[in-house]
Parts: C-alpha cells; structure tokens; sequence
C-alpha cells in the first residue's frame, strides 16, 4: 500500500509491542523506519533491464525471511537517536522494529499486485485482493489513531488502530468473495466456464470491483458494484485478445525480445493481453487499468518483430482520458445505466 499507510501502521505496531517502562517514541520510530523499510527496492535499477523494476518490487526484501534484517537495522538505528536521551538500546528496539516490519508484509499481502512472503522457498506472489493500494478511508482513521497513541503514549488507542485496520482489511475480504461469487453465478447461469477468473479491488474504496476473465481466447473485463447488504451488480466493460506464444507478430525464439516477454509473463502469471500494433505486438498486464471497465493494462511491454533489446520497452499507460473522473463517479453512484443485477 501507499507510505503513509506503512509509515501510520508502523508507529502503532511499535507503540503495541514496545516494553513495558521503555520508550514509547523511540518505539514508534522503530516501528516507523522497518514498516517503511522494504519498500527500499524500488532503489534496485538497471539501464539495461526494462524490467528490473517488477522483478525486484516486494521481492526478497518483503520476504518473512528478510523481517530480522530490517527489524535488526531498524531498531540499531533509531538507538542511535535515542542514545543519550532515552537511554535506549537496539535490544530493547528489535520487538517493535520486527512488529513494524510486519505490518508492511501483511498490508502489501492485502493488495492485487504480489507480494513473496515466502522467499526463498517459493517466489509465489502472494495477493489476497481484498484492499486497494491506496484507501483513504483504511488510512485516514488509522493515521489519527495512530498519532494519538504517541502523543498520548497510549498501547491502547495503537491496539485501536491496529484493530481498526483489520477489521476494514476483513471487510475487503469479505466485499471480495461476494462479488467474486455473484459473478461465478452469473457466469455458470449463461454456459460459460472461463479459464481464468480474478477480481480485484479499485482505487480508494470496497464497493467497485474489477473482474476480469479468460473465454474462448479473450480476456473480458467488467465492473462489479458491490455495497453491503444489498444486491450485487455488473457492468460488462472491454475485452481484450490473450496472447500466447503462437500469437502473430511474436519475436523470433530466443531473442532478447522473446526473452522480456517470458520474463514480463513470469511476474504477470499468465495474464497476457495482446495487441498488434504497426512494426509491434504490445504484450500487456490485463489485470490492472485505470478504470474498472477498461482492457488498457496499465503497464505493457512493446516489441518489434526484430527482437532486439533496442526495439523492446516497456510502456507505463496512466493516461486518463477526458470523462473518466465521470465514469468512475457513476461506477461508484451506481448510477450508470447500463449496470445490471446479478441474482
């Protein structure tokens, strides 16, 4: 998720864990610097990779293995401002620091894009789609408590915010499995069996879902409003071909081109769009899009016919086109038309 979700979850997880007549701030820091700490990798670049980025984002360094690390870091460096102040020693900082830690792994567990919990005895991506990267309405109540609990030097109001955060992380998962279900119903009602299915949560809230599934070649994209305690329903949005490797326009095997797709495919699952463009194919990331509705992935890889390294990039697509703001409006009103029930 979003720093500042990290950075609010931290000083509670350290204020929640520190020893009884230590520190509290020094705890909150600690807490603070391991919850912000894996997202270091964002630093690992290589101009001759395109893909360095996606391959070592929540990698090893989000791994429980690679917890002590940051916890052990964390914690010897805030002793170092709380030294002579507090007379704090890293010992007595490693708890709150590991608790930190925690809370980013479990939080990234949350979202849709992958996290491998489990390095380096698997580098499965683990995503529980049950919040968005970014929620003001997880963030903002957590942050207040959270700062109220170091003011105060209160472990109770930072047991809130820790329960306040699962609570609405429960909530997702909840909001995930009923539209996921209404959409295995409605699918199963009219013969289709699709392949693949995923729905994920959308930017800022726990009512408009992105499904996304896989039919006779095709990738079909939809939205799926989904309030508590009431009726779900769908809006049935693009759809985009899948690419295989017999797909038209493909670089020649062995290629350094070929070689980026397999590498792209690897981080995506599986989940390829494709799309033949003049002198290029654009092998895309159908899972994620700026809006519920649409096929165009927010991340592709772009490659001519030649293969070469040169002729391979990858495309990052943030465009918002004129009237979305107004189409995600009406996707979270429910007032687009064109919505329909899922019995």
């Amino acid at each position: 998720m979003d720093n500042v979700t990290h950075a609010a979850l931290g000083i509670a997880a350290g204020i929640w864990a520190h020893r009884r007549g230590g520190s509290v701030s020094a705890a909150a820091v600690a807490g603070l610097l391991a919850a912000e700490a894996p997202d270091l990798d964002v630093f690992i670049r290589a101009a001759d990779d395109p893909l360095v980025a996606f391959r070592w984002h929540r990698h090893f360094t989000h791994s429980f293995a690679f917890m002590p690390v940051w916890a052990l870091l964390s914690a010897w460096l805030t002793s170092l401002f709380f030294r002579r102040s507090h007379n704090v020693g890293w010992r007595e900082l490693f708890l709150p620091a590991l608790a930190g830690v925690l809370t980013h792994l479990l939080c990234d567990g949350c979202t849709s894009y992958g996290t491998m919990l489990l390095w380096p005895f698997t580098e499965t991506r683990y995503a529980w789609d049950c919040l968005p990267i970014v929620d003001l309405v997880a963030t903002l109540p957590l942050l207040v408590l959270a700062i109220m609990a170091w003011r105060k030097h209160s472990q109770r109001i930072a047991t809130f915010a820790l329960l306040w955060f699962a609570g609405y992380a429960s909530l997702g998962l909840w909001q995930h499995a009923r539209a996921e279900h209404s959409l295995r119903v409605w699918l199963a009602q009219r013969n289709i069996a699709p392949e693949r299915l995923a729905v994920k949560p959308t930017i800022s809230n726990l009512i408009v879902w992105r499904a996304v599934w896989l039919n006779d070649g095709r990738w079909q994209v939809a939205a799926i409003r989904n309030v508590p305690f009431t009726s779900t329903r769908l809006l049935l949005g693009e759809s985009r071909a899948a690419w295989s490797a017999d797909s038209a326009g493909n670089p020649p095997a062995y290629s350094e081109g070929a070689h980026v797709i397999a590498d792209f495919s690897r981080f995506t699952g599986g989940w390829n769009s494709f799309e033949a463009q003049p002198g290029a194919i654009l092998v895309g990331d159908i899972r994620f899009a700026m809006l519920p509705t649409s096929s165009k992935p927010l991340w592709s890889v772009r490659c001519a016919p030649s293969g070469t390294l040169a002729d391979t990039t990858l495309v990052m697509d943030r465009g918002l086109q004129d009237g979305d703001w107004g189409r995600l409006g009406a996707l979270l009103s429910g007032s687009d038309p064109r919505f329909i029930d899922l019995k």
